[in-house]
């Protein structure tokens, strides 16, 4: 679960670094390209599923079924650099393109390519517009593939993206078959090159610590950490450092559903309202149509929408809201048609489960007992918890998070308050507190199959297996099963899952083919770059694989400092006083809650009660004015500033969903 970013780019090129760049392998295809002096094929590609293709001119165009997205290809032969390339592709499609480059970033090579840029233009949040372009260098040729639409309709549609530039290589792109190879028995040596690698990254992504746990062939061979929990006390990370695994507790509650369907509770192919009649989503149809097997498979079009659990609600919040904010959610896609990712299904999963074994107690109450007692203590997952009391007694990982200035900045946490707090009365999708120690037994289970150490039968395989079989794709070689991905890399089947809250960025991973698994929990929001880093090394080690996860770090690396850099360029700080001066004090949304501006001297914060963040002001190219998140958690949330029938108001979007916050008090200029 991560958090929020405020640059919509990333939220659709993310994935794409994740795997394009992790295998190097030529991939199944149905369309190729070829130049006009040159009958042999440029480039070969998978077409977005469900897109229309045309043409114009040279270019190749695929429109989403929407008509408001776009994907165009074009080659460009005799272009400067990179930035000229894309520019005259955009040109070819569209005469009045005349945007301005907010960041040329690096792109992870994979595919043959000798050079890859992410060139993302400028737009406003008002336009509510995504425009990129990605250039692929070879031989002084570029193939362009530029992106542009709406924001609803290319966030909906991510996945069908990520499947197609995923699959966009060389013609004559080489093979990297792992899978005629025998994965190799980790050696102490093996173990400290691959720790070496991790200390290494946390250094130059700097992020101050991690929890690594590995095993293999029905044994953990290393347990422990690296770095500090803490930039002020210095103290190291140890197997027993807690960190929050946020998404990872997923795969968790379907193993709890897994259960119930080995005691005969529940079935998979069950109408969810046959168990829990008050279930209810936005749509009729949707919520007849979903089984218990669609609850965590991401498959049912509901769209993400966290920003009511960011802003509304407290950690005391009645778990209640899952259902009704899943009430108040209609689909934005057909059911099984694309990958939507929605953390109020994944929560309903786990209360209702606990709702079917414990029906007299309440729904929170319920989950937590069941998962405890079918979960956890089977597993001896005795520092795995969903109390912020007991984490904290046990040894907490403080989370970090990097500032606009390049700097490891703590985010501020306590046993009672913090952003991570507002995650609790969701817990079964995201809120699990557990220990690098703890997290590998997990992993040790899904190799197993459900078999513990000793030898003995924990879970049924028939139901633990079924949890991994896909629902939907999520890329080229990705698909998601229940609260599961399943991935290959070089041929080689990958079972994860990731997690991600303020400050906290986990993976784990399950190599079933060499019986190896590995955890890796980081206490910043950089360790989300060290993961699939960490998970590519691993397999160069396994498998004498080509090295890539060293320049996957150096790409991660330079992208963070350009974007850390186009923010402090494009925000004013302190504050604009002429906008300041225009911001009330009290600010509510029908769908959001209560949002105060705290001014303190010529600092501005945003109080939602939970958490405070400091903003600046920025100025968009259309002349829109907008306070601009730079406090530690939620760096880059963007409120457009405007007026609605005199009142002033707050404008957020997050991508598929626009929510205003309306004055209800004048402006307060006190202390400013």
């Amino acid at each position: 679960m991560k958090t929020f970013k405020g640059w919509a780019l990333a939220f659709l090129i993310s994935s794409v670094a994740l795997t394009a760049c992790t295998e190097n392998t030529r991939h199944t295809t149905t369309s190729e390209l070829r130049s006009e002096t040159d009958p042999s094929p440029v480039f070969v590609f998978t077409p977005p599923p469900g897109w229309t293709k045309s043409a114009k001119g040279s270019l190749t165009v695929f429109t989403a079924k929407e008509g408001d997205a776009n994907i165009v290809i074009g080659t460009i032969d005799d272009a400067q650099n990179e930035e000229e390339a894309a520019r005259r592709v955009w040109k070819m499609f569209d005469p009045e393109f005349s945007r301005d480059i907010r960041v040329n970033s690096p792109g992870d090579i994979y595919g043959g390519w000798e050079r890859i840029r992410n060139i993302e233009y400028i737009t406003s949040p008002n336009e509510q517009q995504i425009m990129f372009a990605i250039t692929h260098q070879n031989e002084g040729q570029w193939q362009v593939v530029i992106v542009t639409g709406s924001n609803a309709t290319l966030y909906k549609r991510s996945a069908e993206f990520n499947e197609f530039i995923q699959s966009f290589v060389k013609a004559d792109y080489a093979q990297e078959d792992l899978t005629t190879r025998q994965a190799k028995q980790l050696t102490e040596d093996d173990i400290a090159e691959l720790l070496k690698f991790a200390e290494q990254g946390l250094e130059s992504l700097k992020i101050p610590g991690a929890g690594i746990a590995l095993v293999q062939n029905g044994k953990v061979i290393y347990s422990g950490g690296i770095g500090v929990e803490d930039i002020n006390t210095k103290k190291p990370v140890t197997e027993d450092s807690v960190f929050m695994i946020a998404s990872n507790t997923k795969g968790m509650t379907t193993l709890l559903l897994a259960k119930l369907v080995e005691l005969g509770k529940i079935g998979w192919d069950d109408q969810v309202i046959s168990h829990y009649p008050q279930f209810k989503l936005g749509d009729k149809a949707t919520t007849e149509s979903v089984l218990i097997k669609h609850l965590v498979c991401a498959c049912t079009g509901l769209p993400r929408k966290d920003y009511p659990w960011f802003f509304k609600n407290t950690g005391d919040t009645p778990v209640s809201v899952t259902f009704e904010n899943l009430a108040n959610t209609a689909p934005t896609s057909e059911f099984g048609e694309v990958f939507q990712y929605n953390n109020q299904m994944a929560a309903a999963a786990g209360y209702i489960a606990g709702h079917i074994l414990y029906p007299e107690m309440k729904l929170g109450e319920a989950y937590d007992r069941a998962m405890q007692e079918l979960i956890f203590d089977p597993l001896d997952m005795h520092n795995t918890t969903f109390s912020f009391e007991e984490a904290y007694a046990i040894g907490v990982a403080t989370p970090h998070e990097l500032s606009v200035n390049e700097e490891i900045v703590i985010i501020e946490q306590s046993i009672t308050n913090g952003f991570n707090h507002l995650i609790v009365p969701y817990r079964p999708a995201g809120a699990a507190w557990s220990t690098s120690a703890d997290m590998i037994k997990y992993v040790y289970n899904e190799l197993s199959g459900g078999v513990a150490p000793d030898g003995t039968r924990l879970f049924a395989e028939a139901p633990l297996m079924k949890r991994r079989e896909p629902f939907v794709k999520t890329g080229e070689r990705e698909r998601y099963g229940m609260g599961l991905w399943n991935e290959t890399i070089g041929g080689i089947e990958v079972v994860t899952h990731g997690g991600s809250m303020a400050g906290y960025q986990s993976n784990f991973f399950a190599l079933p083919g060499a019986q190896t698994g590995a955890v890796v929990l980081t206490n910043s929001e950089s360790g989300y770059n060290l993961l699939q880093p960490f998970l590519r090394k691993l397999i160069e080690i396994l498998y004498d694989a080509e090295p890539l996860a060293q320049s996957q770090v150096d790409v991660a690396v330079e992208t963070n400092r350009l974007y850390l850099k186009t923010f402090r360029n494009e925000f004013v700080y302190p504050p604009s006083k002429d906008i300041d001066d225009r911001l009330a004090d009290t600010y509510i949304s029908d769908d959001l809650g209560e949002l105060k501006i705290i001014k303190e001297h010529n600092r501005v914060f945003l109080d939602q009660g939970v958490w405070k963040a400091e903003v600046a002001t920025k100025v968009n190219q259309d002349g829109s004015n907008a306070l601009f998140v730079i406090g530690a958690g939620l760096l880059s949330l963007e409120f457009v500033i405007g007026e609605e029938e005199g009142v002033s108001v707050l404008t957020l979007s997050d991508g598929q969903h626009n929510y205003t916050f309306r004055a209800v008090s004048q402006p307060n200029d006190s202390g400013s």
